[in-house]
């Protein structure tokens, strides 16, 4: 490369870096108005200068404006490919390595025709484009709304995800996506989720892209973990987007359930990557998380049904408590009880509370109170007694555990060592303790309600071993009129 810069341009010994940088800056200049270099002579240039401007230090006259007019004039106003590709990779360094430059690039009016050249069909420009435009989107004032409407930049983008689209339908593992295509289409998420994250109103423009983000989710071979790039970006794109839009197109005729599988899919092979190490997954699960809560609002109800049957627990894992066996539905379960990931417990808590249709009972029974409860109490949600009773459309279920009773193991009699004498002092104690206390807050009553529940568990089991048959004290209390609310 050295040989083919110009010789006002190549490094003279003892000179410094910062010296050295203006000096290619300033044949650059110059050849703006004197046309005075070579094709080669030009992208030489500038590949010394894109070497330099990885390090900021003794990089300072690219920052300037000046040297930032200078490589967007080469970038946006070169007819060669080469030299335009080579400027542009300088500006998306100097954009990513100093804050100040962005808004001097916006400032110099190049936001404009960056998004006027995106309409471009090569995957080099798209990258470089839309990564630069990506970095313009902080710290500048920045009109997107402008770009959008008067410079076509909606429609450059869908053009641009529409034939990624097209080159998915053609991959097969012998033959996998260009590592260039799979950079140009995550910084094309990348400022698509931007846009619609500054700009919420103007998300209508990439309704269009809607289908075809999903055709790239399901067509492209799952990374491990799955929660990387692309993926990861093609999740966040949709998260701003209007679903319901598109409801015809996410959930086809043919096969209505193919875009939630796959996002149930990703689901479960990200899960179980992270058992164990559960705050790693809380960054990344959560955009999938809040998607798929998305996709169930948006969904028919066949999907929902659907959806139930893949993320709730199934009647064949309730032989045991539930959130103990390898299920997707288990390791969702043991999320929200996690205290090393507080923003996906909240996620699968509120997607698990939405697959039962916002009812406190069904929630109850599909997940159990031990792992409902904590919803429940920070939505300040009421459960009726009768939800916290053994329920169950074929076999009875422990409201607690989610277990069925039958597959419990039965509970040692603890009154199996007490004589009769010693019996009934023990119930004596517990009458004389309403007694003593009379009345009793709501609150209090509830509580004995829950216990009561218990006990009459227990004794449903035990009375099936044929060991003892007895009247639960509180039960008795509770039906004698014993226990009154107060305000």
């Amino acid at each position: 490369m050295e040989s083919q810069l110009p010789v006002s341009a190549k490094s003279k010994p003892g000179e410094s870096k910062l010296h050295h940088v203006q000096r290619l800056l300033d044949v650059l200049a110059q050849d703006l108005v004197n046309q005075n270099l070579t094709t080669p002579q030009r992208i030489a240039t500038l590949e010394q200068l894109k070497i330099y401007g990885r390090d900021p230090s003794g990089s300072d006259p690219i920052f300037t404006k000046e040297g930032m007019e200078t490589l967007c004039s080469n970038g946006f106003n070169s007819v060669d490919t080469a030299t335009s590709q080579e400027a542009l990779r300088c500006l998306a360094n100097a954009l990513l390595l100093e804050q100040e430059t962005r808004q001097i690039f916006v400032d110099l009016g190049f936001a404009e025709k960056a998004a006027d050249k995106l309409k471009s069909d090569s995957h080099d420009d798209e990258f470089l484009l839309a990564r630069i435009l990506f970095l313009t989107t902080y710290s500048t004032a920045i009109d997107l709304e402008k770009l959008l409407e008067e410079h076509n930049l909606g429609e450059w983008l869908n053009q641009a995800i529409s034939r990624h689209a097209k080159q998915y339908s053609r991959i097969t593992e012998d033959c996998p996506p260009s590592p260039m295509g799979e950079m140009a289409l995550s910084e094309t998420l990348k400022l698509i989720f931007n846009i619609t994250h500054f700009v919420p109103s103007k998300s209508f423009h990439f309704s269009a892209s809607i289908p075809n983000i999903f055709k790239i989710l399901c067509r492209r071979q799952l990374p491990s973990p799955p929660l990387q790039a692309p993926v990861i970006y093609l999740i966040n794109a949709l998260l701003s987007l209007d679903i319901a839009s598109c409801v015809g197109d996410i959930f086809p005729f043919r096969d209505s359930n193919l875009n939630v599988a796959r996002l149930i899919e990703i689901l479960d092979l990200a899960t179980e990557v992270q058992e164990g190490k559960e705050e790693e997954f809380d960054d990344s699960g959560v955009p999938l998380l809040t998607l798929l809560r998305k996709m169930r609002e948006a969904a028919p109800e066949h999907v929902r049904e659907y959806m139930k049957r893949r993320l709730l627990p199934s009647e064949e894992e309730r032989d045991k408590p539930l959130g103990k066996s390898t299920s997707l539905a288990s390791r969702l379960l043991n999320f929200t009880a996690s205290a090393m990931a507080p923003n996906t417990r909240e996620h699968i808590s509120s997607l698990l509370f939405e697959l039962s249709d916002s009812s406190p009972e069904k929630y109850v029974h599909n997940v159990g109170y031990g792992f409902a409860s904590g919803l429940l109490m920070t939505r300040g949600l009421q459960v009726s007694p009768s939800a916290l009773a053994a329920s169950g459309t074929q076999k009875l279920v422990n409201p607690i555990t989610g277990q069925t009773l039958d597959s419990e193991e039965l509970v040692k009699d603890p009154l199996g060592d007490m004589t009769e004498e010693e019996k009934e002092r023990e119930a004596e104690k517990l009458f004389v303790l309403f007694e003593r206390h009379g009345p009793l807050s709501g609150s209090i009553r509830r509580l004995l309600r829950i216990v009561w529940t218990n006990a009459r568990m227990r004794g449903y089991r035990l009375k099936k071993t044929g060991v003892v048959d007895i009247k639960n004290p509180v039960q008795q209390a509770l039906e004698e009129g014993r226990f009154e609310d107060l305000d």
